[in-house]
């Protein structure tokens, strides 16, 4: 009994040790998205920033989400739905961050996401990036129900969406 309970003290300290660590952080600055910069804010944002932003953007848009799944890192993948008759419909919207080697998104990866557009059953799908997309890569979307949102595109409809700006917190720089 005795283990046991020396067992949960040390969990518990443990946990409250992490929660500790957690609140005292200090937290980042909030990237500014409406800077004035030739070096556009969004290419430092992760994975998960990117489809904060992106739901966001889609809610503001008269959209219904139905869910949001991924990671950081990682792809960020999003199901919605336009509640319009006739011409709404689901969605599939998947938001990458850009390679930092290249900064563009290929072929491969553009006829990845078509792949998964076609296998979801969704009316289209929507390809969110921070970077920028090769020729290959908007020549692969051609025909295919997907359309592509490079940083360019993203940063003319987060200025018409949200005219009171828009503050997400900067990834960890590690």
């Amino acid at each position: 009994m005795g283990v046991i309970l020396l067992f949960m003290g040390a969990i518990g300290g443990g946990f409250l040790l992490i929660l500790l660590i957690a609140i005292s952080a200090p937290r980042p600055p909030p990237v500014d998205l409406k800077r004035e910069s030739n070096n556009s804010p969004l290419v430092d944002l992760d994975a998960e920033q990117l489809g904060k932003i992106v739901a966001e953007l889609l809610d503001k848009m008269g959209l219904e989400i139905d869910r949001l799944q991924g990671g950081k890192n990682e792809v960020i993948e999003i199901y919605a739905e336009n509640p319009e008759p006739i011409t709404g419909g689901k969605l599939l919207v998947h938001c990458i961050t850009a390679p930092r080697d290249t900064g563009k998104l290929d072929a491969p990866a553009v006829g990845k996401f078509i792949r998964a557009t076609r296998s979801a059953y969704v009316s289209k799908g929507l390809l969110f990036t921070t970077g920028t997309f090769t020729p290959d890569g908007r020549l692969e979307a051609e025909d295919a129900p997907v359309e592509l949102f490079d940083r360019e595109r993203l940063m003319k409809m987060i200025n018409q969406y949200f005219e009171e700006g828009l503050e997400i917190v900067e990834p960890d720089k590690e």
